[in-house]
C-alpha cells in the first residue's frame, strides 16, 4: 500500500496539492505583522498600529481541526459492477484517497457505514496514523443485499457526532429515492455540511449514446433517458435545499471528491 500512496502523492503534487496556509483568510489568529498590499482593512490591528505608528495587520491561518465523516452505503445498490471492481470497491477506494489527502491537510477523518451486516463507526481523528486505523476498520467490509435506510443512518450519525463536520454520503441514488432521502439529508444538513456522492452506472452513459435502429433499442433508450431525467430531478431537489451532489461514474469518484474538498478548503468553506 505504501507504493500506491507514493503514486497518489505524485499525482497530488502534479495537481498542486500541498500543505499550506492561506494568508489572512483563516479563522484562527496567527501573528501580527506589517500591513501588506492585498490585505483587508479589517485585518488592521489599530492598537498595534498606534503603538508602532505604522499599519499593523493581524495574520490568520486555517483551522486545522476540521472534521470529515464518510457515510458509506454498504447495501445492495453498491453491488453493481461496470468493470473488475464493484461500485462499493470504487467507493471505498475513493474514501481512502480523500482520507489520505484530508489527513495531510491537517483535518480529522472518520467513517460511518450503513446497510451492512456489521455497521462500523469510527470517530474523526487527526494524524497520519488515522489512515492505518481506517484501513484496519474497512479491510473486511463488503456490500450486502440490504436496502439503504437513510433515515436510520442519519439518526445514528446525529446521535454519535454533535460537532459540525463535512459529511460525505457515498451511495447510488435512484429515481425512487424521494421524500424519505430528502428529509433525512435536510435534517443532517442542519447540523453538518453535507455532500452527496451519487454513483452512476457506466452502462447508462453507454445506452444514452447508442445509435437507435430497432424497436428494442428505442425502448431501452427511452427507458434510460427517463430514468436519468428522474434521477437528475432528485439531484436538483437536493441542490435546491443547499445540499450539493456529485453525480459521477465510479472510477472517477476519487478525483471528484478530492477536487471538491480542495476547492472548499481553499475557499475556507469547510
Amino acid at each position: 500500500y505504501g507504493g500506491e500512496l507514493l503514486a497518489v502523492d505524485n499525482w497530488l503534487s502534479q495537481l498542486g496539492v500541498r500543505q499550506r496556509q492561506r494568508r489572512g483568510q483563516g479563522l484562527e489568529f496567527h501573528q501580527l505583522r506589517e500591513f501588506r498590499e492585498g490585505d483587508s482593512l479589517r485585518q488592521i490591528d489599530w492598537k498595534a498600529t498606534a503603538r508602532q505608528r505604522t499599519p499593523i495587520a493581524r495574520e490568520y491561518q486555517d483551522e486545522r481541526d476540521q472534521q470529515i465523516i464518510f457515510m458509506l452505503d454498504c447495501g445492495r445498490r453498491m453491488r453493481s459492477q461496470d468493470d473488475e471492481l464493484s461500485h462499493f470497491d470504487h467507493a471505498l477506494n475513493a474514501c481512502l484517497l480523500l482520507s489520505h489527502v484530508a489527513l495531510r491537510q491537517g483535518d480529522a477523518v472518520g467513517l460511518s457505514t450503513f446497510a451492512g451486516d456489521q455497521p462500523r463507526h469510527l470517530a474523526p481523528v487527526k494524524g497520519s496514523g488515522q489512515l492505518n486505523v481506517l484501513l484496519n476498520s474497512v479491510y473486511d467490509l463488503d456490500s450486502t443485499q440490504r436496502p439503504a435506510d437513510y433515515q436510520a443512518a442519519v439518526n445514528q450519525l446525529l446521535l454519535r457526532h454533535k460537532r459540525r463536520a463535512l459529511v460525505i454520503l457515498v451511495t447510488n441514488l435512484r429515481d425512487e429515492d424521494d421524500d424519505e432521502l430528502l428529509n433525512a439529508v435536510k435534517r443532517l444538513s442542519t447540523q453538518h455540511r453535507v455532500l452527496v456522492a451519487s454513483l452512476r452506472e457506466e452502462t447508462l452513459d453507454t445506452l444514452r449514446q447508442t445509435t437507435v435502429q430497432t424497436l428494442p433499442e428505442a425502448l431501452a433508450y427511452c427507458g434510460t433517458v427517463n430514468y436519468l431525467n428522474e434521477r437528475a430531478e432528485l439531484h436538483e431537489r437536493l441542490s435546491a435545499h443547499g445540499v450539493p451532489v456529485v453525480d459521477v461514474r465510479p472510477p472517477e469518484l476519487g478525483a471528484e471528491l478530492v477536487t471538491q474538498y480542495l476547492q472548499w478548503k481553499r475557499a475556507g468553506n469547510l
